[in-house]
């Protein structure tokens, strides 16, 4: 055992601390009291494949309760985890999904709600409770998220979702949207000429079968695919496989799945959840068509990741600079 201030290598036991009972030492040169480095990613001490773990079973669609149970990880540790390994998600989504090639784009938004549903609210909650939408944008053959925000469903927010989706692709591309109708301006003002968009309108109605008293969701009696600007392939104007990539959001997802008390008390751990399921999704996840994952078939990487590269991202980095 070496001292971690003055490196002298004559130190003594000092006691334990904790209810881990770690061990402490104190050094006989300078009487500095230090404990042994254990397994550590970021400020959590917890060890990698613990850690992987515990995100592997987050993307699985489990409770922070049942994790808790079959990983004996204390929960506060499953809950601030995320926002670490978020953060790493996030920069390893900023740093590869540029440049990206794509021929058609289809948008989406998921919604769920923070802490409480928009029509709960009061005049004096937090301006980040109620509810809260994913924006999505797949590139339809690749299967390959290109950009996501998590916002409100209003006109800034599209504007700045466009905008991020601007940035990651090259070329002249078809975008089809749902009707949402602050997408026209926004797509104007980030893509101008250089774009074919268009919007598929859904009209809703009852099921034929649907009585007097009937209650649930409206379905869809009708898709009318609407060119708005350039010159939008009729045969590729839809929203199909983005609507598919929202139930596997939904599943892999907790705070997003329907009828259910799993939701986000917080704006910012409902954000670091989606940076995991969004990096996971492009580079661990295989998609079953494809038989590789999208970022391998959008050939932004080379092979399948495991949890482990997302969760050690930079790690190696810190550990090195710190020797």
């Amino acid at each position: 055992m070496t001292c971690q201030r003055c490196h002298h290598t004559t130190v003594k036991k000092f006691g334990t601390y904790g209810e881990r009972r770690i061990q402490r030492y104190r050094c006989h040169n300078c009487s500095t009291t230090f404990s042994a480095s254990g397994p550590k990613i970021a400020r959590h001490l917890i060890s990698l494949d613990r850690a992987a773990q515990v995100i592997r079973l987050m993307v699985g669609g489990m409770s922070i309760r049942a994790i808790s149970r079959i990983t004996n990880t204390d929960q506060n540790t499953i809950m601030s985890l995320p926002l670490t390994v978020g953060e790493k998600c996030r920069c390893i989504f900023n740093a590869k999904i540029r440049g990206v090639k794509s021929h058609y784009v289809e948008l989406d938004e998921l919604w769920c709600s923070v802490h409480t549903k928009e029509k709960s609210l009061h005049a004096d909650d937090p301006s980040e409770w109620g509810d809260a939408y994913t924006w999505i944008g797949l590139d339809a053959e690749a299967k390959l998220i290109i950009s996501y925000l998590v916002a409100k469903r209003d006109g800034p927010s599209a504007l700045e979702f466009v905008t991020d989706l601007s940035k990651r692709v090259t070329g002249r591309l078809q975008v089809t949207s749902d009707a949402f109708r602050p997408y026209i301006g926004a797509m104007e003002e980030c893509f101008g000429a250089d774009l074919d968009f268009a919007q598929l309108i859904k009209v809703y109605g009852k099921p034929e079968n649907a009585g007097p008293d009937w209650y649930g969701p409206p379905k869809v009696t009708e898709t009318v695919p609407t060119p708005v600007s350039g010159n939008p392939d009729l045969a590729h104007i839809s929203t199909s496989f983005v609507e598919g990539s929202n139930l596997n959001v939904r599943m892999h997802l907790r705070h997003s799945t329907r009828l259910t008390n799993a939701f986000s008390k917080k704006l910012s751990h409902l954000k670091a959840a989606v940076d995991i399921c969004m990096t996971w999704y492009n580079f661990c996840r295989v998609h079953q068509p494809l038989r590789v994952t999208p970022a391998m078939e959008a050939g932004i990487t080379d092979h399948i990741w495991s949890v482990a590269e997302l969760v050690g991202f930079g790690e190696a980095a810190k550990a090195a600079q710190w020797k």
